[in-house]
């Protein structure tokens, strides 16, 4: 897989979301490894503390199913305790890389262990507090859901798996009352379900944070890339630290062809600040070079994505790219950028505008793959909208229409 391809993978998951909880191709396989050691620990330490609670409920053993308590003791501490321990063993020495696919299965082997054990227990006893004992099962599902975080499709499978058996503890209790038939299996029923819904919203977020990532890597790394060869090029403009119009040129080719190859699309935001020749005359150079330097500061900020670039198109000019960018959102960084000059508050006595010095922007959007469009047309829409924008009032943001 090329780099533009899995970048255009990664982007169209985060568009349009993965609601079957699994990655195409390799990209799953390195979802599933990309934290094994993080993951490791989680399990050891969340195992530990479950297996206490698990013991713990011996109280709870003793006060409810007192003719059975000896056997519970029994499977509980030496059955169930010494197996977790030896498991938790084997995953501590194991390799990271191949604890991992037995991590879920481990999960669900000692959570169905543990539900057995209290069926088992429920088979046998005679305490007429048996009843209130299938609370337990709500708690093996919020194990294995919740604090072990069980992949989604394993959580269906061992929460269905649970659910069967408790129903089945409800048949084989022959004191088992039927007042409390339908409130017990609504609550392991719900339980179920709502622990179903927060570890899917889990592993919805915590796959999001590794597309997330992905992509920021990437771009970061296309970008350290950039800019080792604008060092060499010094393709940066001197006044203001910002790329100089032959790198957002280059730039934007780049961009643009990136985006051909995925049906993507790219924005343009021009930047004109209003009135400056009048500034720079009543102001004097200096100022007007500080000037500037401040608006490009303030450009630079109002974009906030890894990959939009902002350079200095010429003069007072300023022009920005926005890659994988629809016309909403780069009209919504335009007048971040308008507000963000206005906010400057620099005193401009000779503007018609305004007191203080703003700016006219325009915005254009098309997509790379249009058989008419191209990124010199891309840049004469954006600057029709900025010549509107100036014959409108200045101090705005025009737009033209998506192409």
């Amino acid at each position: 897989m090329t780099q533009t391809t899995r970048m255009a993978l990664i982007q169209r998951l985060l568009d349009g979301g993965f609601p079957w909880m699994k990655f195409p191709g390799g990209l799953e396989h390195e979802f599933l490894t990309a934290n094994g050691a993080q993951r490791r620990r989680h399990f050891i330490v969340s195992s530990l503390i479950a297996l206490l609670v698990f013991n713990g409920f011996l109280i709870v053993d003793y006060l409810m199913l007192r003719d059975v308590f000896q056997l519970a003791a029994v499977l509980r501490l030496g059955v169930f305790t010494p197996i977790c321990i030896s498991s938790l063993v084997l995953i501590w020495h194991l390799p990271t890389v191949r604890a991992l696919w037995v991590l879920d299965a481990l999960v669900l082997i000692s959570g169905l262990l543990a539900a057995a054990t209290l069926a088992y227990v429920l088979s046998i006893t005679h305490s007429p507090m048996s009843v209130f004992y299938h609370v337990g099962f709500t708690v093996v599902i919020v194990y294995g859901n919740i604090v072990q975080r069980l992949r989604f499709w394993y959580a269906m499978v061992f929460s269905l798996v649970i659910f069967c058996m408790h129903v089945v503890g409800i048949v084989l209790l022959p004191i088992f009352s039927e007042r409390l038939l339908l409130p017990i299996m609504s609550m392991v029923a719900g339980t179920a379900i709502f622990s179903l819904t927060a570890n899917y919203a889990l592993e919805r977020d915590e796959r999001r944070r590794f597309l997330l990532t992905l992509r920021e890597r990437e771009l970061v790394g296309r970008l350290s890339e950039i800019n080792l060869k604008l060092q060499e090029l010094s393709r940066v403009d001197v006044l203001t630290e910002l790329f100089n119009r032959r790198h957002f040129q280059e730039y934007l080719q780049d961009a643009w062809s990136r985006a051909r190859g995925d049906g993507g699309e790219v924005a343009i935001i021009m930047i004109d600040v209003d009135h400056f020749k009048a500034y720079n005359d009543h102001y004097g150079h200096p100022a007007g070079d500080k000037c500037l330097r401040q608006v490009a500061a303030a450009l630079q900020a109002s974009l906030r994505r890894p990959g939009d670039m902002v350079a200095r198109f010429g003069g007072e000019e300023f022009i920005a790219v926005l890659p994988q960018t629809s016309l909403a959102v780069a009209v919504q960084a335009a007048e971040r950028i308008r507000k963000a000059v206005e906010g400057l508050a620099m005193p401009h006595e000779k503007s018609d505008t305004a007191p203080v010095l703003t700016v006219s922007v325009g915005v254009a959007c098309s997509k790379a793959d249009g058989a008419l469009a191209s990124p010199d047309a891309l840049i004469s829409e954006a600057d029709q909208a900025l010549y509107r924008a100036k014959h409108q009032g200045r101090n705005l943001v025009c737009a033209a229409e998506q192409s």
